[in-house]
């Protein structure tokens, strides 16, 4: 009998399990439907076409992350308030009700007055009644306790490098979605010329066809053309799956829906930088966000140990405030009180020390992270910079080889008018210009994007300002 119960027990169980699963799945599928209803009315403002522009201003007022850091923005200040609030007077309102078994009497010793017959040799009087109320309204002001003082200082630089995370994340999410955006274009760009390509090849494949027909090649020479034709098309499909894993990441980084049917626009070219890489690197240091976070990070360890230097020095607090009883055996239920104290540490296991030490070992590591982070930038920037110089080679090479394929394609094609060259040749020369002119265009996007990272590292990166993208 108990085995049945365990049984329908674990049934019931399931059932309910089965039926939670499937409730949350039903409402994630609302979700969905409902995210993609709100990413086409939103976009639909734009015709369905993003510029870069726009790009980087919904990444900023859409994405996630950055929502993030701004609400722990918020929670920083609310951090530097709350410190605040250690300088304010404390007032609090207290009520209690006390019931004894019996009410409280006191005895009054050494009156000096002689024992009398018939008469107790020492005095009573009642102290508390058997039952009373206590009301009382509180206040405590700190008179010098320092340790808040260094608190509300770290809050401050908290604060502070909260605003530099926000910041910094914005710029991050920026060239995020410039790399995205022109990843995309590249795609698309090869796209074109893939499609092209699968085109020529079956072109190829038919007019070879025709020839193993009237038995002009042989049959393996027709079945490389058929072999050319099936890597063409997988080609193709491996760029329409990286075009569309692609398109979904940068709209996950603009919080839209992630099959969300856009087109992009090409951007102008950025303006370029003529700048040697000591003037880089100067640059970085003197406006990496990255430093300042680590500069702030060291300030606010120096205040973690004025803190805990604070621990070895005497606090001092002054409290009063008004008090109300019902109990009849005072004279005067209602008084007031003032008290001015303070206390000391002397001893208290050594704590007070420990978390100097403590203090002064997370000093030394900020200091070790500021220095690391000093020496990361420099790496950075002459990285980018160098990443910057070599990109802008390629586009430069990849132009002047797009010249002399567009020269010899337009070559071709009047020879092929005439019938001087056969399909093959001009097929070829024409493939050779297709691929260069994608080439070309993704040597440009590259030199964007290098752009975009080393103005990012130097304090200089794109921002948005209407609709039109301009350098700080």
């Amino acid at each position: 009998m108990k085995i049945l119960i365990l049984a329908v027990y674990s049934i019931l169980i399931a059932g309910c399990s089965a039926l939670n699963t499937s409730d949350k799945n039903v409402e994630l599928l609302d979700n969905l439907s409902l995210k993609e209803k709100e990413s086409k009315e939103y976009i639909k403002h734009y015709n369905n076409i993003l510029t870069l522009e726009t790009a980087l201003k919904i990444s900023v007022d859409r994405n996630l992350d950055l929502k993030v850091k701004i609400i722990e923005e918020e929670i920083a200040k609310l951090d530097k308030r709350i410190a605040f609030g250690n300088f304010l007077p404390k007032i609090s309102l207290g009520y209690s009700y006390t019931m004894l078994n019996n009410k409280v009497m006191g005895e009054a010793l050494d009156t000096g007055i002689p024992a009398l017959p018939g008469f107790p040799a020492a005095l009573e009087g009642r102290l508390l009644d058997k039952s009373f109320s206590l009301f009382n309204v509180n206040t405590q002001m700190p008179i010098f306790v320092p340790s808040t003082w260094f608190l509300y200082s770290a809050r401050q630089k908290g604060e502070n490098i909260s605003v530099l995370t926000r910041e910094l994340t914005e710029k991050m999410i920026k060239l995020q979605t410039i790399g995205e955006y022109y990843y995309i274009l590249a795609l698309e760009s090869e796209r074109e010329y893939l499609s092209k390509e699968l085109a020529s090849a079956q072109e190829l494949n038919k007019n070879a066809k025709v020839a193993l027909e009237t038995e002009s090649i042989l049959k393996w020479e027709y079945e490389g053309t058929e072999q050319m034709v099936k890597m063409k098309e997988h080609a193709l499909k491996q760029n329409e799956r990286d075009l569309q894993n692609a398109k979904i990441s940068l709209m996950n980084n603009l919080n839209l829906y992630p099959f969300l049917d856009i087109q992009l626009q090409k951007p102008s070219p950025f303006t370029e930088n003529n700048i040697s890489m000591e003037e880089a690197v100067y640059e970085s240091l003197k406006n990496s966000d990255f430093i300042k976070i680590r500069d702030t990070a060291v300030d606010m360890n120096e205040d973690a140990v004025k803190i805990a230097v604070t621990n070895f020095l005497p606090k001092i607090v002054l409290t009063g405030g008004y008090i109300n009883t019902s109990n009849e055996a005072l004279a005067d239920s209602d008084f007031f009180m003032g008290t001015l104290g303070g206390f000391f540490s002397i001893f208290n296991g050594f704590q007070n020390v420990n978390e100097y030490k403590k203090a002064r070992k997370n000093q030394e590591i900020a200091f070790i992270r500021k220095e690391q982070e000093i020496m990361k930038v420099i790496f950075e920037t002459v990285n980018a910079y160098n990443v910057l110089e070599s990109s802008k080679e390629e586009r430069d090479i990849a132009s002047k080889n797009y010249i002399v394929n567009k020269g010899r394609f337009e070559q071709k094609k009047a020879e092929k008018e005439v019938g001087a060259i056969d399909n093959w040749e001009y097929i070829k020369a024409l493939a050779d210009y297709e691929q260069a002119l994608s080439i070309k265009e993704k040597t440009e996007y590259k030199y964007q994007i290098s752009l975009s990272s080393l103005n990012m590292l130097m304090g200089k990166s794109i921002f948005t300002k209407g609709e039109k993208i301009y350098e700080k």
